[in-house]
Formats: C-alpha cells, structure tokens, sequence
C-alpha cells in the first residue's frame, strides 16, 4: 500500500526545481544492481534520452524563458498577485509583451497564472472579496494545447475561470478580434457581450450561436457599426441595444500604418 506522502509527491502540482532535471534524468539511467552496492551509469539508456535531456537545457537556458529559471532576487509573479490581493489596490495588470513566443511560452505562462487564481478560487480566497479577470486578445490563450499527438497537455485554466469561477468569486471579462477563436463552450458561458463591427461570417455565427438573444436583423447590422459603436448584447436586456462608446482620455495606439504620408 502506498504511503499518503508518496502518493502526493505525485501529484502535478507538486514543487520541484526544473534546473535538476537534466542530472536526474542522467542519473536514473543506471545498470540494474546485481548485487548490493554494485551498479553502473547504462550509457546506452542514456542516449535515448539525449534528445529530451537537450530539450530541456534548450528552454531552462533560453532567453525566452529566463525570467522564470533565471529570476534570483526578484519577486516572483505569484508573490506580486497575492500581495495585490492582500492589499487595497484595486487594479493589478500584467504585461506579457515582452514574453516570447518560442516554446509557446506566453501560452504557458498565462495559463500559470490562471491555474493559480483558480486554484485560490476553489480555496474560497475571493468569497469575501470578489475579483474580475481581463484577458485581453483572448484568442491567443484559449483553446490552446502543448505537445503532440502521443502526449497533449490543454492550457484550459482560463476556459475553467469561464466555466466554474463565477460560484467561487472568480469572474472574467475576455476581448478578443476573433470570436470564431473562442470555443462556443467559453462564450455560451458570458452573460454580457459588447459586440464591435463584425465583419466576418464566422464571427458573427458564433455570436448568434452564443447568445440567443440576437435576431437575424441585428447580425445582420453588425458589420455597418462605426468606430465607438457596439451592441450589447446579454440576459438582462430583452433586446440588443446599440450604445456609443467614448474616446479615451489617453488614445492607444492602434492605429494602422500610413503608407500614403510615409511612402510618397
């Protein structure tokens, strides 16, 4: 019978230090003993795993990802969130532009951090205190999934927020340009929608599929929508109403390259 300790040593969650991976590996590839004491490094065993141990020294040594194996003396970004919480702070944004995208790694550490809010969700941290998540370009962290054929590890934890977070004080606000890119799952799960202009068939099917709400007639509409204007769409109205949105105080930089004033 196995011991609890065993069992949760593991679990996924388990902590471990990432850096010692290539020496365990390197390690546990040992002749078997044929008698106490005597044993030996199977070279053999260990140039099967050549290839695996070589993955691993190439994303623990990558610029892409040496903010996480290679962070001393920083705090770390669980630190940060659960001391925004802790505090009277009332709006915490992380910024994930300067994340790569080798190794999928804005994927993965979005999903962390997900996974973590999640995880404090289910622990009834936010029953007191209730928190909303913005996940801006949504398209790029939902529905998403790491490795192959043989082995898929689904970076769900913000498709899990959508589903389940709402009971446990965990809600989430998704914007994203591509709707079609959001499972119909995650969307039937919004009870609010601010719908921009639309032009795409897809998107506006999967809004129409989303939310029974809208008639043909305003999806219809929605590719005539101007800049500032929206539909909002959701359980507390009984029709769609069309709103105007006004220009922020500080103007994003969005707009689109002029090639008419740079080219000529």
């Amino acid at each position: 019978m196995l011991s609890f300790k065993s069992l949760c040593n593991k679990a996924p969650s388990t902590p471990f230090n990432p850096l010692k991976l290539s020496k365990q590996i390197r390690e546990e590839c040992v002749w078997p003993p044929k008698s106490d004491g005597i044993w030996g490094e199977d070279q053999q065993s260990f140039s099967y795993c050549l290839v695996l141990v070589s993955r691993i020294h190439g994303i623990t040594t990558s610029n892409t990802f040496k903010f996480v194996f290679q962070s001393k003396g920083l705090p770390t970004l669980v630190e940060k969130i659960d001391d925004f919480y802790d505090s009277n702070k009332k709006i915490l944004r992380i910024d994930l532009s300067d994340v790569g995208f080798e190794f999928k790694a804005r994927e993965i550490v979005a999903n962390v951090i997900g996974r973590h809010l999640l995880g404090l969700a289910r622990d009834r941290k936010f029953s007191d205190k209730p928190i909303v998540v913005f996940l801006d370009e949504a398209h790029n962290f939902i529905g998403k999934s790491i490795g192959n054929e043989d082995s898929i590890a689904k970076l769900d934890s913000f498709e899990l927020i959508a589903k389940e977070g709402r009971k446990f004080g965990l809600n989430i606000c998704l914007a994203t340009q591509r709707p079609r890119d959001i499972t119909e799952g995650v969307l039937s799960q919004l009870g609010t929608l601010i719908v921009h202009r639309l032009t795409n068939d897809r998107d506006r099917e999967i809004i129409e599929r989303a939310c029974g709400e809208i008639d043909k007639a305003a999806s219809d509409f929605l590719p005539s929508l101007q800049p500032g204007e929206a539909v909002l769409i959701g359980n507390d109205f009984p029709i769609p109403l069309t709103i105007n949105i006004h220009q922020p105080s500080i103007i994003p930089n969005s707009a689109g390259a002029d090639f008419q004033n740079k080219w000529i």
